[in-house]
């Protein structure tokens, strides 16, 4: 199951209109190229888009193209007084699942930010990354203790006043005591991250395609898992 997360948003031009934007190459795989008839169909707090063709003429809702957006599939939904989702508004947040010819798109509930949880090497595995970790004060380098409980992950910066002096085998052995995992903040390009393997994931219940919602504060980061299930996934 192919997951991504969607974002409600407003024109930037007048007349200021709420919009949802989806651009990506693979789009295409999905069957969505450049010229193809969309319908955007309604659904209580989502929708459901349908790639429309001679052998699925869909009706109701509202026709769209897919367009090309910096050389990529795109396409814009606006919502109008002919067409709109009640329970959707500017600043919402929806996780979209992704099948051929078809994306169906539904709320889930307000976080400050969501990713995607991915598949590396077979496995599922998740890269936090952006300024808001520098202003979080996961700089590089700094070292982290994930905590991990039933579709939940906490990470914490390693307190140096608590154990003062402490070596990396100090911090290992602390770690491994209080049953958390050590991770380390890093730089590439100038951009932090924080990779979560596999491990980690499984832990908490996270598989590839499920959704992360996060919530931040300077030294501590917490992603819960969206119960996909509940949104009719």
């Amino acid at each position: 199951m192919k997951m991504r997360v969607l974002h409600v948003t407003t024109t930037k031009e007048p007349p200021c209109r709420t919009k949802i934007k989806i651009s990506s190459p693979w789009l295409a795989d999905m069957g969505f190229v450049y010229g193809a008839p969309v319908r955007a169909i309604p659904l209580p707090d989502g929708l459901t888009l349908v790639l429309q063709n001679e052998h699925n003429e869909k009706e109701g809702g509202k026709l769209i193209h897919v367009g090309l957006y910096r050389d990529k599939p795109t396409m814009t939904l606006n919502f109008s007084k002919s067409f709109s989702i009640p329970g959707l508004a500017t600043g919402d947040f929806l996780a979209a699942r992704y099948e051929y010819g078809v994306i169906t798109a539904r709320k889930i509930s307000r976080a400050q930010k969501y990713c995607a949880v991915a598949s590396h090497n077979h496995g599922a595995f998740l890269r936090l990354n952006g300024a808001w970790l520098d202003d979080a004060g996961f700089l590089s380098d700094t070292i982290v203790m994930a905590a991990v409980c039933r579709d939940c992950i906490t990470l914490r910066l390693w307190d140096e006043s608590a154990k003062p002096n402490a070596t990396y085998s100090d911090i290992v052995k602390f770690a491994r005591a209080h049953k958390y995992q050590v991770l380390r903040a890093q730089v590439n390009q100038k951009i932090t991250y924080i990779n979560l393997g596999a491990h980690l994931l499984s832990r908490a219940g996270f598989g590839i395609g499920d959704i992360a919602g996060i919530h931040y504060e300077h030294g501590r980061i917490t992603l819960l898992r969206s119960d996909l299930q509940q949104l009719g996934f």
